[in-house]
């Protein structure tokens, strides 16, 4: 897929050189285009991205399309800045048409899809193998409910999966190592990202509707919208401040699941919690969990790749964005070894003296 038919040349100086005017949509898919046709790296294009302000909504359709016709994190963060900043405007007018990949499935199809990536989904624990990995977790907070997030803190947590088993071993805090433990640290945390999400999606008497497809990281992708009530549902959150007792509420869910179109395996979940109690603490919760092929010893294997968890409380709004890389082998020794980051500054400070002979 190509934007280059897209393309005035006119168009882009007030986008990239930052006029003061409002941005549209259509600029936004035409800046991608540019990256792609000059080859420009994720650091140029989402540092353009950053200078730009939209006049209107940048719909999730057209954010995930943008992410899979040019990749990159950055780019990929400042994508989902303008989607977020943009929701309270008007509807975008004249954007580009994006090609669908195929037909929309008829019900037989649907149906069909949806049995194969449930049982795929609940057999999912099962399938994955003993692996170790390394989850960076970058947490901010914005306590004026406007979305200006504030970096609080960076997590690096080795995270361990051993018989069906997640363990989250807190490493390093801002660089420095820690002898913290990592559910008992302050703030907000998250776990089961492996396999309560799939899970919770599959064995809940979820409702599904037809939306739409899309591209995701360049692979075709059927969307599909979906409800658990309440009633169905084993979405269980919790809450708890210093000084206050913990409370647990069972939250209705709703969102969008992702179905890739050759394996019929979930490669993203959008979901958000519904029907929360109203003295419940928390008053929204939403979060983007992305599902890629990650090779270990030499298979591959559907494990998550980047999570964006969005809470907001009576207080205060946190956002935890997180990143599954250095995927290995649990090898099964009796005693497992992890050191310190390379660029970890506490690495050498903490380090021993020689031992004297």
């Amino acid at each position: 897929m190509t934007l280059r038919s897209w393309l005035p040349a006119i168009l882009l100086c007030p986008v990239i050189f930052g006029a003061a005017s409002l941005s549209t949509v259509t600029d936004v898919c035409n800046l991608v285009n540019t990256a792609v046709a000059r080859h420009w790296n994720d650091g140029q294009l989402s540092k353009a991205l950053h200078k730009l302000k939209l006049s209107e909504g940048l719909e999730q359709h057209v954010m995930e399309e943008l992410e899979s016709i040019f990749p990159g994190p950055k780019t990929s963060e400042e994508l989902q800045r303008l989607h977020d900043e943009s929701q309270t405007l008007k509807e975008a007018t004249d954007i580009p048409n994006f090609p669908a990949p195929g037909p929309m499935p008829d019900y037989a199809e649907r149906r069909r899809i949806l049995t194969e990536a449930g049982k795929n989904s609940m057999s999912y624990a099962t399938s994955m193998p003993d692996f170790l990995c390394t989850q960076t977790v970058r947490r901010f907070e914005d306590w004026n409910g406007k979305e200006n997030w504030d970096l609080k803190d960076t997590l690096v947590i080795k995270l361990s999966y051993l018989d069906h088993v997640e363990d989250y071993k807190l490493l390093t805090v801002n660089g420095h190592q820690t002898k913290l433990n990592y559910e008992n640290l302050r703030g907000a945390i998250t776990e089961g990202e492996f396999v309560s999400m799939l899970v919770n999606l599959f064995g809940s008497h979820a409702e599904f509707f037809w939306d739409h497809w899309t591209m995701l990281r360049k692979r075709p992708a059927y969307v599909f919208r979906f409800q658990i009530k309440q009633k169905d549902s084993n979405y269980r959150m919790d809450f708890g401040m210093e000084g206050l007792t913990r409370q647990s509420a069972v939250a209705g869910q709703h969102g969008f699941v992702y179905v890739d179109r050759e394996t019929n395996r979930v490669v993203r979940v959008i979901s958000e919690a519904d029907t929360l109690p109203p003295d419940f603490p928390v008053r929204s919760s939403r979060t983007v969990l992305d599902y890629d092929f990650v090779d270990i010893s030499g298979r591959q294997f559907l494990l998550p790749l980047h999570a964006d968890a969005r809470m907001a409380t009576i207080q205060v709004k946190t956002r935890n964005v997180m990143d599954f890389t250095a995927y290995r082998k649990f090898a099964g020794e009796s005693t497992i070894t992890y050191e310190a980051l390379p660029d970890d500054p506490a690495k050498e400070k903490d380090k021993p003296p020689p031992v004297k002979k």
